[in-house]
């Protein structure tokens, strides 16, 4: 991809300088994601439980959920695609800011709000910007790199920062620093490259309202959201109580260190080779399953739904009794989970579109992402009541269901998809 290309009516062509960009992106929101996972969650967990954590984490989900799909619409009558990631990328940074100057559980949990209202509003423009970046015929090999790389944000933040329950509450203003860094190259260097709207004097809640309903006449995409909601369901919630649900199954009866591939360690460091194993292999799979994503996202994401099954199943057997087979068998099947979730899922959105609507229909996705939040507070409250095993299994409910609605997603010929 030559950066000097020239699409249609002279407008900039998909160039390497902004795809690069694009997926440096998606490392800086990675580091946020991490910060919520590893610094976050056990460090506000140990001081306040769990209960507030998930509930809040469900509150500030539907808000986003509220919030997201105007937005879309916004992108697609104004084309400011650009605008809407820049300032939704500031808000969730000031957001993690607040984390490292305020102490109070309430104060913290309303920096959780901000941020991550912004990180969701900034993922849909995010989203919507990889039309502008990638052909068509490269959109699912550019998502995927995407995918990948981006896990090294995780690798960052483990590598960097102390993680854990403990740690000077200043890594998390470091960890929005990593954010801004990785996320400025898009921010000044990418723009929505789509021709002006036909109608861009039409309201965006009227726009947002009228891809709602256009749902029905497009079964694919609406099988297909109904199923990611439940896939993501499972994804957010794995995201947000990882290292805490490794760290506490593993120190259940006041154990503190575990020995794991012939080495002892204390837990903070077994959960820390966890993620990274973890985010390792999202990171390698991300790349592969990309090469695949154009020409099958749909049995990417089916798969990926599988092992996303089979990682709670081996992640509730095998955790607090083997450490090396915990890592051996729920690490690398909920990573290849995970990258083919995000990878196959953009690639869906844009087959199953209409392309002058991406914006709209990445804002229904987002829905799916955003309100996909059942699973945090079912989690939260069972990890407290009954204990974390339970609460992981509880989570393979949604992953039937997302299972049983993938199965009716049929995606339409290349033809009939870029005609309509």
């Amino acid at each position: 991809m030559s950066s000097s290309a020239r699409g249609p009516e002279g407008r900039e062509g998909h160039g390497t300088s902004r795809a690069t960009a694009w997926v440096l992106y998606d490392l800086g929101n990675t580091v946020y994601a991490a910060s919520l996972t590893y610094l976050f969650t056990p460090w506000f967990a140990e001081q306040n439980g769990r209960s507030g954590l998930g509930a809040m984490q469900t509150v500030s989900m539907v808000l986003a959920a509220l919030v997201v799909p105007w937005l879309g619409a916004v992108c697609d009558a104004t084309r400011r695609t650009r605008t809407v990631l820049t300032l939704s990328t500031l808000a969730c940074i000031g957001g993690m800011a607040t984390w490292a100057w305020v102490g109070s559980p309430a104060a913290l949990l309303a920096g959780l709000l901000v941020a991550n209202v912004g990180y969701n509003a900034a993922l849909l423009a995010y989203n919507a910007l990889l039309p502008s970046v990638a052909a068509p015929t490269r959109q699912g090999l550019v998502s995927g790199i995407g995918t990948g790389v981006g896990y090294l944000g995780t690798i960052l933040v483990l590598v960097l920062l102390p993680i854990g329950a403990g740690g000077d509450p200043a890594r998390f203003l470091h960890a929005g620093l990593l954010f801004l860094l990785f996320a400025l190259p898009c921010m000044v260097l990418v723009r929505d490259q789509r021709a002006p709207a036909a109608r861009p004097s039409e309201p965006a809640f009227r726009a947002m309202l009228d891809t709602v309903r256009s749902l029905p006449r497009h079964p694919a995409m609406l099988w297909f959201l109904v199923g990611n909601f439940f896939l993501v369901d499972v994804i957010n919630t794995a995201i947000l109580f990882f290292y805490d649900y490794t760290v506490s199954v593993f120190g259940a009866g006041g154990r503190t260190n575990v020995t794991a591939l012939g080495t002892t360690m204390e837990l903070a460091e077994y959960g820390a080779l966890a993620g990274l194993l973890l985010n390792v292999l999202a990171l390698l799979g991300g790349v592969v399953l990309g090469l695949r994503a154009d020409a099958s996202p749909l049995g990417i994401l089916r798969v990926s739904a599988v092992m996303l099954f089979l990682a709670l199943a081996t992640g509730a057997g095998f955790a607090g009794n083997s450490p090396t087979i915990y890592l051996l068998t729920m690490v690398p099947l909920g990573a290849i989970g995970l990258a083919g979730t995000w990878t196959a899922g953009r690639k869906l959105v844009l087959l199953l579109a209409p392309p002058d609507r991406a914006g709209a229909y990445f804002g229904l996705y987002g829905i799916t992402v955003k309100l996909s939040v059942v699973g945090s507070t079912v989690y939260g409250g069972l990890a407290d009541a009954v204990g974390p095993r339970t609460a992981i299994l509880a989570q393979s409910v949604q992953l039937l269901l997302g299972l049983g609605c993938l199965a009716l997603v049929r995606v339409p010929p290349p033809r009939q998809a870029s005609a309509r």
